[in-house]
């Protein structure tokens, strides 16, 4: 990050937030960025605050989250929500209530009962081991930024490392559009569309898959997939769950590994 300038606003900003709003302990980046807009930080807010996260997503591509004590991150799935908290106040160990949101349509809680995240927790179970989730390695990047100079690290749904293992759980949208399936888009997700507009987020989706399948290997990792229609599954292509039988599967699925 070149401009520390901005970064210094930025911080001062959130301290002066803080200080005039002490009951507070956590709230979405966005909700700063009139305060951003009048310091002079940005000249108009984006996206409900696609020019905060874009310098956010910068910082943690480079390993610089800490220049800006205050942020905190919530990742689930390919998804990151970003929030700012007190400085030197310890990180909230429950994701953030989205008091606007209904349970039903709260994109957290939808990632937190993903058949994705049940799937990588059966994984976790027969490998008797911890993923580290949504890992990502300076080696498997996304496509170049519009600038034409940087690059995003990809994740991955489950990294193991004392097996050099990564786990992929492919949903249906991994092998064909699925109509309404981006209705709940997250901030990570529109800034992607920003870098790339001229394709779609299900040949995107597609070429990014590949490129874990090519990457991973090259660098000694092994990759396996677990799909949806491995198991039983609903007409909305859901997992019908049945842990005794699902364990079986992902065992299948893992044998070389246990």
């Amino acid at each position: 990050m070149k401009d520390h300038s901005k970064i210094e606003k930025i911080n001062k900003v959130v301290e002066e937030y803080f200080n005039t709003n002490a009951s507070l302990t956590i709230v979405p980046v966005k909700d700063l960025m009139p305060a951003f807009i009048k310091a002079g930080i940005f000249a108009k807010d984006v996206k409900k605050g696609l020019p905060i996260r874009l310098i956010l997503r910068e910082l943690d591509a480079e390993d610089q989250l800490a220049l800006i004590p205050f942020v905190h991150t919530e990742r689930h799935g390919e998804h990151t929500y970003w929030y700012f908290v007190p400085a030197n106040v310890p990180a909230p160990d429950a994701p953030y209530k989205q008091e606007k949101k209904k349970p039903e349509n709260d994109p957290i809680a939808i990632r937190l009962n993903s058949d994705e995240t049940y799937v990588i927790a059966l994984c976790d179970k027969v490998l008797s081991l911890t993923s580290d989730r949504q890992k990502r390695f300076p080696f498997l990047l996304g496509d170049l930024h519009k600038n034409g100079k940087k690059q995003t690290m990809l994740p991955v749904d489950a990294y193991y490392e004392e097996l050099q293992l990564v786990v992929e759980y492919k949903e249906i949208q991994n092998f064909r559009p699925v109509t309404g399936f981006d209705k709940n888009k997250d901030e990570d997700e529109e800034e992607e569309e920003e870098r790339t507009k001229t394709v779609s987020r299900e040949e995107q989706r597609r070429i990014y898959d590949e490129r874990r399948a090519k990457v991973l290997p090259e660098n000694d990792i092994s990759l396996v997939v677990i799909s949806y229609s491995d198991f039983e599954y609903d007409d909305k292509n859901k997992i019908i769950r049945n842990e005794e039988n699902d364990l079986k599967i992902v065992q299948k699925a893992l044998k070389d590994f246990l």
